[in-house]
């Protein structure tokens, strides 16, 4: 009888190393890039001296972005950004952000599981589809 628990304890053992180096090693799965569809709105606001401000909005098309996602968006000509959240069809509208005609904004997500993408760059421009950033 101890012969056999012995035989357990040890398949048990080995098992579950089996299981440790599997988990540690196990693939990822990638994270893609936000989509190519973003577009950047202008507001006016009150900047605090009685005069107005020019602000931008990043607005992404559904499926541009993981399901109630992070997004993050970044000027990165001015160095300083916002964050958001998606909606459950991939869609987000970005708090609004000082920015100014021309810059590079990077975007980029986080996934609900806490999988970062690349991100991707765009022209600051008002429009209905933001250009992808030129090579500097």
């Amino acid at each position: 009888m101890n012969k056999l628990r012995l035989r357990i304890a040890r398949l048990t053992v080995a098992l579950g190393v089996v299981a440790l180096v599997w988990a540690c090693n196990a693939p990822s799965l990638p994270v893609p890039p936000p989509g190519e569809s973003v577009q950047f709105t202008t507001a006016l606001v009150s900047d605090g001296a009685g005069g107005q401000k020019t602000v931008w909005i990043a607005n992404g098309a559904p499926g541009s972005v993981s399901a109630f996602a992070r997004v993050f968006v970044f000027d990165a000509s001015a160095g300083a950004g916002v964050i958001g959240l998606a909606a459950s069809d991939g869609s987000y509208m970005s708090p609004p952000m000082d920015g100014t005609r021309g810059d590079r904004v990077e975007i980029s997500f986080e996934t609900v599981q806490g999988l970062l993408s690349p991100s991707t760059c765009f022209q600051l421009i008002e429009g209905a589809k933001a250009p992808a950033c030129q090579p500097p």
